[in-house]
């Protein structure tokens, strides 16, 4: 898990295309795309057209990606945005493609293949979609003729953490959020209701995003390349400070490494704490390390129990612990005589160390 600041998941994340319509593209990598205003700009080409003629060549081979190795249509030009000289259109792609069907009207960004000279279009690289789901994007495209100059740095500012065994992300309202640039402070604006924050009628250059967040939250500050038109959505990340950390020990003080430890919320039903009948229950599994170290991090505030050799990961330690029955921190093994270890925001560190009625 990422501990800072991070580009908006609209921007970067790569996730694997399970399907498209009816066709299969399971092999076919996806990064997902941006909103409009950052779209228009990285392609070649934004037009309206009809799929007058459509031609695909069948992957026989299986050594192309998805099932089909090459397609090629043809697409008459309704409206033309950006890169189009003439009224069609030829889109060649080979290795998922974009399945176009005869007859139907799009709104198509398209990216010239330099080397190839011919415009692609291809799954996971394109906002390309049926005219009639693209009203967020003709909503952009015409209001740029009257749009101010400069470019747009939005996005929500969001706090992340752990608890009761799951990430929690929630938006921080009313945050101050800074726009810097050559160090000195450009703009300051507060996040809404929802966390959004956005600076618009930007210059190009190099902006760094600072926030002020309570002392219980780490952020780390964002760098931005923007240029002098178009968008960069940006989704700001801070992150619980709340740890959990210590060493395993046996009886004689010496570490103990690769021990499964699990940390569970100690307001969990007692089947879900002792993962009774389940084969994973709730919980944060980690394993200690050669000196016997081990470490829960970015957890929120909430009362929690440690647990060595919780019935679903027993036997997947060290040797030396297969044979130990689960046992709860400080190393008791009535779940009732365990210690609820309490985290709030103002909890100062500390060491929780785990001791092993067992000697090495």
């Amino acid at each position: 898990m990422k501990l800072h600041g991070k580009i908006s998941l609209s921007v970067v994340a790569l996730i694997i295309l399970a399907g498209l319509a009816t066709e299969t593209f399971a092999s076919c990598v996806l990064i997902e795309q941006g909103p409009p205003c950052q779209e228009f700009w990285r392609a070649s080409a934004v037009f309206i057209g009809t799929a007058a003629r459509v031609e695909h060549v069948r992957n026989e081979t299986q050594l192309a990606l998805g099932p089909y190795l090459r397609s090629t249509t043809h697409l008459s030009v309704e409206e033309a945005f950006k890169g189009v000289e003439g009224t069609v259109v030829v889109v060649d792609s080979n290795d998922c493609p974009y399945l176009f069907k005869e007859g139907e009207r799009y709104l198509v960004y398209a990216h010239y293949n330099s080397s190839a000279k011919k415009f692609e279009v291809r799954v996971g690289f394109t906002r390309t979609r049926p005219l009639s789901e693209a009203g967020e994007d003709l909503a952009y495209l015409r209001s740029l003729p009257s749009a101010q100059a400069g470019s747009r740095i939005f996005g929500k500012v969001l706090q992340q953490g752990f608890k009761d065994s799951k990430s929690e992300i929630q938006p921080l309202r009313g945050t101050r959020v800074s726009l810097v640039s050559n160090d000195e402070t450009r703009e300051v604006v507060v996040t809404d209701g929802e966390g959004r924050y956005e600076f618009k009628n930007l210059a190009a250059g190099t902006y760094r995003i600072r926030l002020e967040v309570p002392p219980y939250l780490v952020y780390r500050e964002d760098t931005i390349n923007s240029g002098d038109h178009g968008c960069v959505p940006l989704d700001l990340f801070a992150i619980y400070k709340g740890r959990i950390n210590g060493r395993v020990l046996d009886t004689n003080g010496k570490p103990v490494p690769e021990v499964p430890l699990t940390l569970v919320s100690a307001d969990a039903k007692r089947e879900d704490i002792l993962s009774e009948g389940k084969e994973r229950s709730p919980g944060i599994t980690v394993y200690s390390n050669r000196d016997g170290t081990y470490s829960f991090s970015q957890l929120m505030p909430g009362r929690y129990l440690v647990i060595v050799n919780r019935r679903d990961f027993a036997g997947s330690g060290s040797e030396v612990v297969r044979n130990l029955p689960p046992l709860f921190y400080p190393g008791v093994n009535d779940p009732g005589a365990a210690t609820v270890i309490v985290l709030t925001n103002n909890q100062k560190p500390r060491e929780y160390d785990f001791v092993l009625p067992l000697q090495q």
